[in-house]
């Protein structure tokens, strides 16, 4: 049989090394029960739903003959999808929540090449919005909305 190189392959090997990393790197920590879980619990649930994931997506790459073959990787998206979320991590401390956030949006916004700048803009003011009216309003979680 030959293992034809597509996007269903590189992606489940992709997830199944991040889910099986997390799995040993995350068993260090306690797993506890699941009415009182352990900082342990979610990080082995989340990378074994990841690496189930990922063996679907390699055993599809086999099975389907209609699969997308790889012709070249797009650094584009890559770098500013990982770009906006280092930006976000060093941003929320400094200027807080919604600027972060606002930023975080508008940089992986950018991942496209078709970006309108009216839209982008909408679309960060909402989805900013909306996760600060979930985690501040909603659950109460002690976020510094603005740094002034």
């Amino acid at each position: 049989m030959k293992v034809r190189l597509t996007t269903d392959l590189f992606t489940g090997l992709l997830f199944l090394a991040f889910g099986i990393f997390v799995i040993v790197y995350g068993s260090r920590y306690p797993l506890g029960t699941t009415a009182r879980m352990g900082p342990g619990y979610f990080p082995l649930v989340a990378s074994s739903g990841l690496s189930l994931l990922g063996v679907v997506l390699v055993a599809r790459s086999v099975i389907r003959e209609t699969s997308a073959e790889v012709s070249g990787i797009n650094l584009r998206p890559m770098l500013l999808i990982l770009f906006g979320t280092l930006a976000f991590g060093l941003l929320i401390e400094r200027v807080g929540f919604l600027v972060a956030s606002f930023a975080l949006v508008a940089l992986t916004r950018f991942a496209e090449r078709d970006v309108r700048l009216a839209e982008t803009a909408a679309l960060a003011a909402g989805l900013t919005a909306f996760t600060a009216a979930i985690f501040w309003y909603a659950l109460g979680m002690p976020l510094r909305l603005v740094v002034w």
